[in-house]
């Protein structure tokens, strides 16, 4: 009598071998460590969308929401930094001004991520793990940018890139 089939240790070899390949191979094709620092930026903008919101109610208390960027168009977040140390963070439209320093103040972020002012206009600010390097423009991988609100009613853009 012939019996046509797999002893079981040609099967027990298989999945040996299966394991083996997955082990190697799955690493490969699935990127975790991308969507971990994706889905860190991702917090990253929905702390700054709030932080900017708690702003423009600020501004709209004080009146100011509707005036451009200047030295004298602030509110007082209470962080005894910014201007002449009192806690006035400059903004633009009730906004916070795309300017590092005092993107910087809004959002207790630790040493490895930082902050950089692109562009000559300082209305845009990339925020990015130091260990990918200074990004260049907006349109690089694994950063989130703010964009200054440019008038009255106007949200400031805040976008992330995912990283790859």
């Amino acid at each position: 009598m012939h019996n046509k089939g797999f002893t079981l240790i040609e099967l027990v070899v298989v999945i040996v071998i299966l394991g083996i390949l997955a082990v190697t191979a799955a690493p490969k094709f699935i990127n975790l460590q991308a969507d971990a620092k994706t889905a860190t930026l991702q917090s990253i903008q929905a702390s700054l969308q709030s932080a900017a919101a708690l702003v423009y109610s600020k501004a709209i208390v004080k009146g100011n929401q509707n005036e451009s960027a200047s030295n004298s168009n602030t509110v007082n977040i209470g962080d005894g930094g910014g201007l002449n140390s009192d806690g006035e963070l400059l903004v633009a439209f009730g906004y916070p001004v795309g300017v590092a320093d005092e993107l910087q103040r809004l959002l207790d972020l630790d040493t490895q991520y930082d902050y950089k002012t692109l562009g000559t206009a300082s209305d845009t600010v990339a925020l990015y793990f130091t260990d990918n390097g200074e990004p260049t423009s907006i349109n690089d991988d694994c950063i989130v940018y703010y964009i200054s609100s440019t008038g009255p009613g106007v949200k400031p853009t805040i976008e992330v890139n995912d990283c790859v």
